[in-house]
């Protein structure tokens, strides 16, 4: 027994050997991968001396002679921090994920090639000005640098095994059109109107369009001063009533939608978002706003940006600060892989930006001639279609998969990408091994083809280093006649006291035929020229402000317009209450300081719960007596923080009961009629929120019927006591049978994931929590989350606060570090300010970088 005793010890001994042997092994390729930020170095591509200065916080500071030089070490230090981050992007926007994580992401890059985010970043580089090419040239060549001189690349380069390809201009600006995507269309919401428009008919699918209150702030229309409950609904129940007076219904209802290929379809799009959008996220936006000097401590104006994208790790943002002598002198953010400062503050003017969400995206449906599938019909012509050719390779198959993407007149057909290939079509029929005779092939949809404002060519990246250099509004605004691709909710401050708006962007104006039609929320002909857009809203007649009366300016992706405005914007806007809850802090308010904006931009009242506090009391406080004793014990807790101002605090119950009630209550309201497929594609690329808030708040609606229960006719009570009852049922099984020990913070968390995470063994080094965090995709501090549970999926990965009396003390924070490597001291240095509410003073004075005790400084030479 002794024996074996020692042999199993020896086994033992030697498996924890190899075990710490490899996880040594790890770790030390793991921190010899990590950058040098104490160095000097010669690198070809520099005209001059540049000297980076690495604050505490990891943040690079480039102070350069010149502007090809500021650039060049931009794109350095971006890719010694975020370098498989960039190449990730990068492989998205060119569809060759499968190249790395193999054949599951093959429909996802069939997608992405087939829209063909790449091909119009390259059509876009011709228009790029000479200075504005250079620029990229310049950041690009600093990128490469960093690759040619890097001994170890990052981490997941190791793991996944390949080495990246040289970067170029083309690169950053595809990333560029990338963002375009999360940030500008309505695609989504489009696909799934053609398959409740096949399920519901256009009337009933009309009612479930989203609706604004007009009692609700608008962006157009300051100031505001709070809710009136006796004010009616803009658009309640009726705001799709056009498209069901539509004379393109039959048109488009010639066709079957096939529900469950139109979900195929929504699945691909939403894989093909790589992250950088949630799928489904209540509460997906931004805030910012900004405040008069005389609303101000210090007489000059302050300025707040926090823009809601997803939670991940690394941050969507890199924080930088570029110098170069006499010509630029600019701090903020940027995506990684992309030169200049995008939002941030300079040494005049500040600056931050929401989405505008306007609806630049319409579907056609396309008639193919039966006799040649490359033309399509167009006024009675067939047209012939541009055909590009793809190859994809996949990672593990040693041949590419071949394909073709069709682009009409409108642009790409996106619904080639689930049919076979032509080519394999075609030898399939040659060899006879096509589908026999009578056999099914399935539901399909008719060609789809999507015209999109981004696959025209714009620059925006002339307009990102027009507002770097602005030195005031005039010249910040003539900087936003480049800014077309997304469309953004623009706040400016400059230290001359002038606070400004703009809501900007290329937003087209579409045909009456296209309007009468539903104006963009269901597919059109595409066969016929009645229904094309006719122009674009003429740039001056934007919505802009310049110092308002009110002295105060609040965006938060709320209604853009007023009623009079003369052009159509988007028929979906998100829920007032972050823009109302911002408004309520800052309206009547003088002596505000920074840290005041700090302190809103953490704000987690919920306005929401507060809206909808009689209705909720009538319904469930009205059947007190027909609840349980654990449903009493609920009604308690959550009647009490309805009574007071309900905020969305981790330690408090009340928040899991009103949020898992609400959803449960657009549940109750629409499942029956949708079925759960439809249901779930509603809740993810509709706008369940603002629609059920009417019917709420008006009290009847036909939706709250039932139809599963025959005889019956279900009221708003009668929807809103189920789904209390089944919320309590639901948290009981999920938390237990108290009530009073549902704290929010157990189901309400923030788990920031690493790609590589996704690999179980690797997340314990690459992801980071899971944490309990206060707020809600209606609180001012947004920390949305998804329909199957309340774990955030969106928030504000950067928050921006900018006294314009002191733009060398600004404020920011970024979720959750400035670096993408696991062992790198700065891979989760800001997490902890990010989790409390916390704030780093953005270093802007070269004297005050400088004397830190913890900075680091790194010399780039000019070599060959």
């Amino acid at each position: 027994m002794g024996k074996v005793w020692r042999v199993v010890r020896t086994l033992l001994v030697l498996v924890v050997v190899l075990i710490v042997g490899a996880a040594g092994a790890a770790w030390y390729v793991a921190r010899s991968s990590l950058p040098t930020y104490g160095a000097s170095l010669t690198v070809g591509g520099l005209l001059d001396e540049v000297t980076i200065y690495r604050d505490e916080y990891g943040v690079p500071h480039i102070f350069a002679k010149n502007l090809n030089d500021a650039f060049f070490a931009q794109g350095y230090v971006h890719a010694q921090d975020r370098l498989w981050e960039m190449d990730l992007s990068r492989r998205a926007v060119q569809g060759r994920l499968s190249e790395i994580f193999g054949e599951s992401y093959l429909e996802a890059d069939k997608f992405l090639r087939t829209v063909g985010f790449y091909r119009a970043a390259e059509d876009s580089i011709p228009i790029y000005p000479p200075d504005i090419a250079t620029m990229g040239e310049a950041y690009a060549a600093g990128v490469n640098a960093f690759i040619a001189q890097a001994d170890k690349l990052p981490l997941e380069f190791t793991i996944l095994g390949y080495r990246p390809d040289p970067w170029t201009v083309t690169d950053s600006a595809a990333i560029g059109k990338y963002m375009c995507w999360v940030l500008g269309g309505n695609l989504k919401t489009e696909l799934l109107n053609l398959a409740l428009v096949d399920k519901l008919g256009l009337e009933k699918t009309s009612e479930l369009f989203p609706v604004y209150p007009e009692d609700a702030p608008i962006m157009s229309v300051v100031p505001f001063t709070g809710f009136d409950e006796t004010a009616g609904l803009r658009g309640a129940m009726g705001l799709g009533r056009a498209v069901a007076e539509a004379p393109a219904r039959d048109a488009a209802g010639r066709f079957t939608a096939a529900p469950e290929v139109v979900a195929r379809l929504l699945d691909v799009v939403e894989k093909a978002s790589l992250g950088l959008g949630p799928a489904d996220s209540l509460g997906l936006g931004s805030n910012n706003w900004v405040v008069a000097g005389r609303h101000a401590a210090t007489g000059k104006p302050l300025l707040a940006n926090d823009m809601h994208l997803e939670i991940k790790q690394p941050s969507i943002w890199y924080q930088n600060h570029l110098v170069a002598e006499g010509l630029l002198n600019v701090t903020g953010v940027m995506f990684p892989g992309c030169p200049g400062v995008i939002v941030g503050h300079n040494e005049r003017v500040a600056w931050g930006v929401t989405n505008t969400g306007p609806d630049v995206q319409d579907l056609y449906i396309e008639r193919p001639n039966p006799d040649n599938p490359y033309q399509f019909e167009y006024d009675g012509v067939w047209e012939p279609a541009a055909v590009y050719r793809e190859e994809i390779r996949v990672k593990g198959q040693d041949v590419p998969v071949e394909f073709e993407v069709l682009v009409t007149r409108h642009g790409p057909i996106i619904t080639e990408v689930m049919a076979p290939s032509r080519k394999d079509a075609g030898e399939d029929e040659a060899d006879g091994e096509g589908q026999e005779d009578g056999e099914d092939e399935g539901p399909s949809l008719p060609p789809l083809s999507l015209r999109w404002t981004a696959l025209d060519p714009t620059c925006e990246l002339r307009a990102v280093f027009g507002f770097d250099t602005a030195r005031n509004w005039d010249d910040f605004r003539a900087a936003l006649e480049w800014f077309e691709c997304p469309a953004q909710n623009f706040v400016f401050a400059d230290v001359d006291g002038n606070i400004a708006y703009r809501s900007n962007g290329r937003i087209p104006v579409r045909s009456e035929a296209h309007v009468r039609a539903g104006c963009g929320l269901v597919p059109v002909p595409g066969w016929s020229s009645a229904y094309e857009w006719v122009s674009y809203i003429p740039w001056d007649e934007l919505p802009s402000l310049l110092n308002p009366p009110a002295g105060i300016v609040v965006t938060a992706n709320h209604r853009v317009p007023a009623d009079d405005y003369p052009y159509f914007i988007s028929a979906s806007w998100a829920p007032p209450y972050r823009a109302a809850s911002i408004w309520q802090e800052l309206y009547g308010r003088t002596g505000l300081t920074a840290q005041d904006m700090q302190a809103i931009q953490m704000d987690n009242k919920n306005l929401h719960a507060a809206r909808l506090a009689g209705v909720l009391t009538a319904a469930i406080g009205g059947s007190a007596g027909s609840l349980s004793t654990r449903e009493k014990a609920a009604w308690d807790i959550l009647a009490e923080w309805l009574a007071s101002s309900p905020e969305d605090l981790a330690s408090s119950p009340a928040p899991t009961i009103f949020h898992t009630l609400f959803r449960e209550a657009i549940r109750a309201t629409f499942l029956d009629e949708l079925g759960e497929e439809l249901y779930d594609r509603y809740m993810g690329a509709g706008s369940p929120s603002n629609t059920l808030d009417a019917m709420l708040l008006a009290g009847e609606s036909p939706w709250f019927d039932d139809v599963t229960t025959a005889g019956t006719v279900e009221t708003v009570s009668d929807v809103l006591l189920r789904a209390f009852q089944s919320t309590v049922a639901k948290l009981t099984d999920q938390l237990g049978g108290d009530p009073a020990s549902w704290e929010w913070g157990k189901v309400h968390t923030v788990t920031f994931d690493h790609p590589m995470g996704s690999v179980a063994a690797l997340r314990p080094f690459f992801n980071l929590g899971p944490f309990p965090t206060d707020g809600s995709g209606t609180t001012a501090c947004a920390k949305g989350f998804g329909t199957g549970s309340f774990e955030v999926q969106s928030g504000a990965p950067w928050r921006f606060v900018a006294d314009l009396a002191d733009l060398d003390h600004c404020y920011d924070v970024v979720a959750v570090g400035i670096s993408g490597q696991p062992f790198s001291p700065h891979y989760a240095d800001q997490m902890e300010l990010w989790l409390t509410g916390g704030y780093k003073v953005m270093r802007y004075d070269r004297a005050e970088i400088e004397a830190l005790e913890e900075v680091q400084v790194t010399v780039l030479r000019p070599g060959q």
